[in-house]
C-alpha cells in the first residue's frame, strides 16, 4: 500500500509539471518594472513604492519560478542602462537577464493617480492605477506576450491607496503572463518548444537548402521550420522541437553535409547559435 501511495504521488508531480510546460526546473525570471505613485500629499511629487515587482515576484516565487531580487540588479546597472530597459530597450533588458542567469524577464510601468476631488463626506478618494507590462525571451529579446489592467482603491492616503491599486493590477496580469510563458516552454504544442536558430558563415542558398532538408525529414522531434530571415551568409530559423536544444546541437555537429559542416557556438534552452565551417578538399 505504502509503495501504491508512493507511486500515486510520483505520477501525480508529474502531471503537474507536465501540465505547466515545464519538463524540469522553472527558469529564472529577471523582474523590473518602473512605477510611479503620482500627486502625493496635494503635490506634483511622486513615490515609487516598488509595489508592482512585489507583488509579480511573490506570485511566481510561490509557482516554483526563482525571481532575481529587482534592488540588488538596480545596484548593479548603471542608471542610464536602467533608464533604457525600462523606457523599452529590450536589447539591453535581455542582455541584462542573460548577464544574471535569468531566462525571461517582465519589464513595464505602472502609475497611479487621485481620480479627482475626495470621496463625499469623508477623506477617503478615489485612486486609480495602471500597469502594463511585456515578457521577453532573453536569449533573443523576443516579445513573447505583453499585458495591461487597471485597478481602483479608495483610500485616505495617495501613497498607500496607489500601492494597494497598484496591487490589484498586478495580480490581473499576473496570470496572463504565466500563460505566455506556458506557452514558451511548448504546453500548447504537443510538448514541443520555440528554439531560436542562426546559422553564420553559409556560403550559398543552396548550403542553407541542405540544412533544412535535414531538419525537416531527418531529426526527430521537428515540428516545424520557418525561414526568418537569409542575408549576408546568415539564415534565421523559428523551430518547434520537442527535445534539448543541447540535443539538436549535436545532431547538427555529427551530420556530414556535402562541401561544409556545421560548428554550434552557442547553445541555450532557447537559442542556438551555429557557424558553417567550409570542408577543405
Amino acid at each position: 500500500v505504502k509503495n501504491a501511495s508512493r507511486l500515486s504521488t510520483i505520477a501525480l508531480i508529474l502531471y503537474c509539471l507536465a501540465g505547466s510546460g515545464w519538463a524540469g526546473e522553472k527558469p529564472t525570471l529577471m523582474i523590473l518594472i518602473q512605477e510611479k505613485v503620482m500627486g502625493v500629499f496635494g503635490t506634483t511629487g511622486f513615490e515609487q513604492p516598488g509595489q508592482a515587482e512585489i507583488t509579480l515576484g511573490r506570485y511566481f516565487a510561490q509557482r516554483g519560478y526563482r525571481v532575481l531580487d529587482a534592488g540588488t540588479l538596480r545596484r548593479n546597472v548603471t542608471q542610464a542602462k536602467g533608464l533604457r530597459m525600462l523606457e523599452g530597450d529590450d536589447k539591453a533588458a535581455a542582455a541584462t537577464g542573460l548577464q544574471h542567469g535569468a531566462r525571461y524577464s517582465i519589464l513595464g510601468s505602472a502609475i497611479s493617480k487621485t481620480a479627482g476631488a475626495k470621496l463625499y463626506g469623508t477623506q477617503m478618494q478615489s485612486i486609480q492605477a495602471t500597469l502594463t507590462v511585456r515578457l521577453i525571451r532573453n536569449d533573443d529579446a523576443r516579445v513573447l506576450g505583453s499585458a495591461s489592467a487597471t485597478a481602483a482603491q479608495a483610500h485616505i492616503d495617495e501613497v498607500q491607496g496607489g500601492a494597494m491599486a497598484i496591487e490589484s493590477a498586478a495580480r490581473e496580469v499576473a496570470g496572463e503572463l504565466e500563460a505566455s510563458l506556458d506557452r514558451a516552454a511548448g504546453a500548447t504544442a504537443g510538448g514541443s518548444a520555440a528554439l531560436a536558430v542562426s546559422i553564420n558563415g553559409l556560403v550559398s542558398y543552396r548550403h542553407l537548402d541542405f540544412v533544412l532538408e535535414f531538419l525537416e525529414q531527418q531529426v526527430p522531434g521537428v515540428k516545424g521550420v520557418e525561414l526568418t530571415s537569409f542575408t549576408s551568409g546568415t539564415a534565421r530559423l523559428d523551430l518547434r522541437y520537442a527535445g534539448a536544444a543541447s540535443q539538436l546541437a549535436r545532431k547538427l555537429a555529427n551530420q556530414r553535409f556535402t562541401g561544409f559542416r556545421l560548428e554550434p557556438t552557442h547553445v541555450t534552452p532557447d537559442r542556438l547559435d551555429i557557424r558553417a565551417v567550409l570542408q577543405r578538399r
